[in-house]
């Protein structure tokens, strides 16, 4: 083959990867708008508590306002871990009923509506028809303790709406103590007396690369040593990354490294 007809085919694969890569693009810019009109409808405090971590908090938000209409009206539903109750405005229909205790970092948890530990939380048996619990498993030293907990709060037939991360960077520390994967987080329901309905992963692979982008733009920090015009660039590559890499989500067919985990479980009957 000559060196002109192999840059030509060269040339054309280009040209048809660019074409592939405009059209992935343009489809996760559709997607985006989508979920932008859909936020429409969020208070702003709701869209500002997303905007801060979008690649997390979409997948958070989409499973909480999916479960939350499908609750009837009246529904006792305990938030446990609530801190400043982002989601508060989806239960407007419930009986909604916050608990975190006095180490949270949020401002308003010291609001709760219990306040205390979730090992022993000062409620009798059976008291929530729904358990909510969002990012905090990873918080509690000791999480059987935490979900038996849960477990004696719900009421007989009564589900655990839970999420938990398995990708995440190091925060409220020192009380942050776990990642999960699907087969621990299953291994701990068991133990503690429910029956998992569900675990499935709450995004795919390029989101996770996505979030650690954004992640990176302030976990690297700031330079004193004159290199912060390079740490400038670095954050702007990443933010350009954050941007596009949600885009090509949908090419993710095995989701063994999503940002996390939601969950749905039951404590049984009898």
């Amino acid at each position: 083959m000559s060196r002109l007809r192999k840059v030509s085919r060269r040339s054309w694969h280009l040209l048809q990867d660019g074409r592939v890569l405009l059209r992935i693009l343009r489809a996760g810019r559709q997607r985006r708008s989508a979920r932008v009109s859909s936020m429409a409808l969020l208070s702003p405090q709701l869209r500002a508590f997303i905007d801060e971590l979008p690649e997390e908090r979409n997948s958070l938000l989409a499973f909480v306002s999916t479960l939350a209409p499908g609750l009837p009206a009246g529904t006792r539903i305990l938030d446990a871990g609530a801190g400043n109750a982002p989601y508060r405005e989806l239960f407007a229909h419930c009986d909604y009923v916050t608990a975190d205790w006095a180490n949270s970092p949020h401002e308003q948890a010291a609001a709760a509506d219990i306040c205390g530990s979730l090992e022993a939380l000062p409620i009798g048996a059976g008291a929530f028809d729904a358990v909510l619990s969002t990012q905090v498993l990873e918080h509690v030293a000791e999480p059987l303790r935490v979900l038996r907990e849960l477990h004696r709060v719900t009421r007989p037939g009564g589900r655990l709406y839970l999420t938990v991360p398995l990708v995440g960077e190091l925060h409220e520390e020192p009380h942050d103590y776990f990642r999960y994967t699907p087969h621990g987080l299953r291994h701990l329901l068991n133990s503690a007396g429910f029956s998992v309905e569900s675990i499935r992963p709450r995004n795919g692979y390029f989101t996770t690369l996505a979030s650690l982008s954004r992640i990176g733009t302030w976990a690297v920090g700031h330079a004193d040593n004159g290199r912060e015009a390079e740490l400038a660039a670095a954050r702007h590559l990443l933010l350009l990354l954050a941007s596009l890499l949600p885009a090509f989500d949908h090419l993710d067919e095995r989701h063994l490294l999503p940002l996390g985990y939601e969950c749905v479980a039951v404590r049984p009957e009898g």
